[in-house]
Protein backbone atom coordinates (compact mmCIF):
# COMPACT_ATOMS: atom_id res chain seq x y z
CA UNK A 1 0.00 0.00 0.00
CA UNK A 2 1.50 3.37 -1.25
CA UNK A 3 2.75 5.50 2.23
CA UNK A 4 0.56 8.25 1.56
CA UNK A 5 -2.59 6.19 1.33
CA UNK A 6 -1.95 4.85 4.73
CA UNK A 7 -0.39 8.23 5.98
CA UNK A 8 -3.50 9.67 5.01
CA UNK A 9 -6.21 7.37 6.88
CA UNK A 10 -4.68 7.51 9.70
CA UNK A 11 -4.68 10.87 9.56
CA UNK A 12 -8.34 10.56 8.93
CA UNK A 13 -8.64 8.05 12.14
CA UNK A 14 -6.59 10.33 14.43
CA UNK A 15 -9.08 13.25 13.41
CA UNK A 16 -12.32 11.53 13.87
CA UNK A 17 -11.31 10.02 16.92
CA UNK A 18 -10.48 13.12 18.72
CA UNK A 19 -13.81 15.03 17.88
CA UNK A 20 -15.23 12.15 19.74
CA UNK A 21 -15.21 12.83 23.52
CA UNK A 22 -14.88 9.19 24.33
CA UNK A 23 -11.11 7.84 24.01
CA UNK A 24 -10.33 4.98 21.03
CA UNK A 25 -8.55 2.61 20.27
CA UNK A 26 -6.62 2.60 16.38
CA UNK A 27 -5.43 -0.20 15.32
CA UNK A 28 -3.52 0.26 11.66
CA UNK A 29 -2.27 -2.95 9.97
CA UNK A 30 0.15 -2.79 7.01
CA UNK A 31 0.67 -6.23 5.31
CA UNK A 32 3.58 -6.37 2.83
CA UNK A 33 2.47 -10.03 1.01
CA UNK A 34 -0.49 -8.37 -0.98
CA UNK A 35 0.43 -9.31 -4.43
CA UNK A 36 -0.73 -6.37 -6.72
CA UNK A 37 -3.33 -7.86 -9.06
CA UNK A 38 -2.69 -6.04 -12.78
CA UNK A 39 -5.54 -4.18 -13.93
CA UNK A 40 -7.27 -4.76 -17.48
CA UNK A 41 -6.25 -2.35 -19.78
CA UNK A 42 -8.55 0.59 -20.01
CA UNK A 43 -8.93 4.05 -21.33
CA UNK A 44 -11.52 6.45 -19.62
CA UNK A 45 -13.73 8.64 -21.73
CA UNK A 46 -15.31 11.50 -20.18
CA UNK A 47 -19.09 12.34 -20.74
CA UNK A 48 -18.59 15.93 -21.70
CA UNK A 49 -15.62 15.11 -24.44
CA UNK A 50 -17.86 12.33 -25.89
CA UNK A 51 -20.98 14.29 -26.19
CA UNK A 52 -19.37 16.77 -28.22
CA UNK A 53 -17.31 14.74 -30.37
CA UNK A 54 -20.79 12.54 -31.20
CA UNK A 55 -22.27 15.75 -32.18
CA UNK A 56 -19.84 17.59 -33.79
CA UNK A 57 -17.45 15.55 -35.99
CA UNK A 58 -17.86 13.87 -39.11
CA UNK A 59 -18.01 10.05 -39.08
CA UNK A 60 -14.15 9.72 -40.18
CA UNK A 61 -12.97 12.26 -37.44
CA UNK A 62 -14.94 9.61 -34.89
CA UNK A 63 -13.35 6.51 -36.28
CA UNK A 64 -10.35 7.83 -36.25
CA UNK A 65 -10.53 8.94 -32.72
CA UNK A 66 -11.76 5.40 -32.00
CA UNK A 67 -8.64 3.72 -33.48
CA UNK A 68 -6.34 6.16 -31.25
CA UNK A 69 -8.43 5.24 -27.71
CA UNK A 70 -7.61 1.74 -29.05
CA UNK A 71 -4.23 2.08 -29.69
CA UNK A 72 -2.89 4.72 -26.73
CA UNK A 73 -0.65 3.86 -24.28
CA UNK A 74 -0.02 5.14 -20.58
CA UNK A 75 -0.29 8.69 -20.33
CA UNK A 76 -2.44 8.79 -23.83
CA UNK A 77 0.46 8.54 -25.86
CA UNK A 78 -0.26 7.65 -29.65
CA UNK A 79 2.67 6.97 -32.19
CA UNK A 80 1.08 6.27 -35.01
CA UNK A 81 1.54 7.31 -39.00
CA UNK A 82 -0.67 8.60 -41.60
CA UNK A 83 0.21 5.59 -43.73
CA UNK A 84 -0.69 3.26 -40.92
CA UNK A 85 -4.17 4.77 -40.32
CA UNK A 86 -4.59 4.73 -43.85
CA UNK A 87 -3.93 0.84 -44.38
CA UNK A 88 -5.48 0.02 -40.71
CA UNK A 89 -8.69 1.81 -41.35
CA UNK A 90 -9.07 1.12 -45.32
CA UNK A 91 -9.75 5.24 -45.69
CA UNK A 92 -8.10 7.68 -48.50
CA UNK A 93 -5.09 9.78 -47.36
CA UNK A 94 -7.30 13.13 -47.91
CA UNK A 95 -9.62 11.61 -45.93
CA UNK A 96 -7.30 10.57 -42.80
CA UNK A 97 -4.93 14.37 -43.36
CA UNK A 98 -8.98 15.95 -42.83
CA UNK A 99 -9.60 13.98 -39.60
CA UNK A 100 -6.39 14.90 -38.13
CA UNK A 101 -6.71 18.19 -38.87
CA UNK A 102 -10.74 17.96 -37.47
CA UNK A 103 -9.58 16.25 -33.89
CA UNK A 104 -6.35 18.64 -33.65
CA UNK A 105 -8.28 22.43 -34.61
CA UNK A 106 -10.98 20.97 -32.04
CA UNK A 107 -8.23 20.40 -29.39
CA UNK A 108 -8.99 16.60 -29.04
CA UNK A 109 -5.77 15.55 -30.21
CA UNK A 110 -2.23 17.17 -29.30
CA UNK A 111 0.44 16.96 -31.83
CA UNK A 112 4.13 17.49 -31.18
CA UNK A 113 6.98 17.18 -33.62
CA UNK A 114 8.94 14.24 -33.28
CA UNK A 115 11.99 14.29 -31.27
CA UNK A 116 14.30 11.70 -33.01
CA UNK A 117 12.13 12.37 -37.05
CA UNK A 118 11.06 15.65 -38.22
CA UNK A 119 8.91 14.09 -40.66
CA UNK A 120 6.43 12.25 -38.11
CA UNK A 121 3.84 13.85 -35.47
CA UNK A 122 3.55 12.28 -32.00
CA UNK A 123 0.04 12.39 -30.78
CA UNK A 124 -1.86 12.40 -27.75
CA UNK A 125 -4.93 12.11 -26.93
CA UNK A 126 -6.15 15.39 -24.59
CA UNK A 127 -6.57 14.61 -21.23
CA UNK A 128 -9.60 16.58 -20.99
CA UNK A 129 -11.25 14.00 -23.75
CA UNK A 130 -10.07 10.96 -22.36
CA UNK A 131 -7.54 8.89 -20.12
CA UNK A 132 -5.63 6.51 -19.78
CA UNK A 133 -3.48 6.25 -16.82
CA UNK A 134 -3.76 7.54 -12.63
CA UNK A 135 -5.86 10.58 -11.58
CA UNK A 136 -2.24 12.34 -10.77
CA UNK A 137 -0.44 11.78 -13.87
CA UNK A 138 -3.46 13.47 -15.41
CA UNK A 139 -3.28 16.25 -13.30
CA UNK A 140 0.43 16.69 -14.04
CA UNK A 141 -0.41 16.45 -17.70
CA UNK A 142 -3.03 19.07 -17.73
CA UNK A 143 -1.06 21.73 -15.47
CA UNK A 144 2.14 21.25 -18.30
CA UNK A 145 -0.56 21.54 -21.22
CA UNK A 146 -1.90 24.52 -18.87
CA UNK A 147 1.66 26.77 -18.46
CA UNK A 148 2.70 25.38 -21.96
CA UNK A 149 -0.72 26.50 -23.98
CA UNK A 150 -4.31 26.76 -21.93
CA UNK A 151 -5.63 26.92 -25.17
CA UNK A 152 -5.46 23.45 -26.18
CA UNK A 153 -7.46 22.74 -23.16
CA UNK A 154 -10.84 24.13 -24.40
CA UNK A 155 -12.39 21.36 -26.85
CA UNK A 156 -14.13 22.84 -29.59
CA UNK A 157 -13.21 26.19 -28.28
CA UNK A 158 -15.14 25.50 -25.06
CA UNK A 159 -13.80 26.34 -21.84
CA UNK A 160 -13.52 22.51 -19.18
CA UNK A 161 -15.80 23.53 -16.43
CA UNK A 162 -13.12 23.96 -13.44
CA UNK A 163 -14.46 21.01 -11.33
CA UNK A 164 -13.41 18.05 -14.13
CA UNK A 165 -9.95 19.10 -14.10
CA UNK A 166 -9.31 19.48 -10.19
CA UNK A 167 -9.09 16.45 -8.51
CA UNK A 168 -10.57 16.46 -5.06
CA UNK A 169 -8.47 15.27 -2.44
CA UNK A 170 -10.01 15.07 0.78
CA UNK A 171 -7.09 15.35 3.28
Amino acid sequence: MNKEIVAKEVYKAIQNASIESTPQEITVNIRKDVKKIPLPPSIIVFQAAAFLCSTKLNSSANRILMYFFSKSVYENFVGIDVKTLMEELSVSKPTVVNALKDLEDNNILIKYQNVNDKRRHDYFINPITAWKGNSFTRQKQINKIKSEDPGQLDLFNIEPPEKAIKPQLDF
